[in-house]
């Protein structure tokens, strides 16, 4: 049975310098300092905190969202709402996601009243001979699109079972 010595400090993680040079290696800690960041918040995709510079403090948020996202208002709405931050008079919120955002199509889904909406503009300038097959291109792309969005499965799987509440 292996006994253990009480006398021995327990290791600890410090903060500092580092010095290589040759064979010589020197470590000198750094003080201990009040953190540069209060309150903080996190959320999936977001964090908020308060700075405690003297100057002026100021509140930060750090918003992330996809660069392929069709609607990053909303994804950056949706954070901010998690991390707790209100207008101070009431906004009106998009009642709609944008679901796919591609050259010349938008399809939006409203889940409140459970229903998509499809919005197509085809340059007659550029296809006035192949109109038809940018079309049909179009008409691929939602095809393709929708069934990936999980947004979009979620609300439909719901308006199958009979509700249309909010996802």
């Amino acid at each position: 049975m292996a006994t253990t010595n009480s006398t021995q400090p327990k290791p600890r993680k410090l903060r500092g310098w580092a010095t290589y040079e040759g064979d010589e290696f020197t470590f000198k800690p750094s003080e201990e300092g009040k953190p540069s960041q209060l309150n903080v918040r996190t959320c999936r995709g977001g964090k908020l905190f308060t700075t405690t510079s003297a100057k002026a403090p100021q509140q930060v948020a750090h918003l992330t969202c996809p660069a392929d996202s069709p609607d990053p208002y909303a994804e950056y709405l949706s954070q901010l709402k998690r991390l707790g931050v209100k207008p101070q008079k009431p906004e009106a919120l998009p009642t709609e996601q944008r679901l796919v955002s591609e050259s010349g199509l938008e399809c939006w889904l409203d889940t409140a009243k459970g229903s998509l909406t499809f919005t197509g503009t085809i340059d007659l300038q550029r296809h006035s001979r192949d109109w038809q097959a940018e079309l049909l291109r179009q008409v691929q792309l939602v095809v393709r699109r929708l069934p990936a969005s999980e947004r979009f499965n979620k609300t439909i799987n719901l308006i199958k079972k009979g509700g249309n509440d909010n996802v």
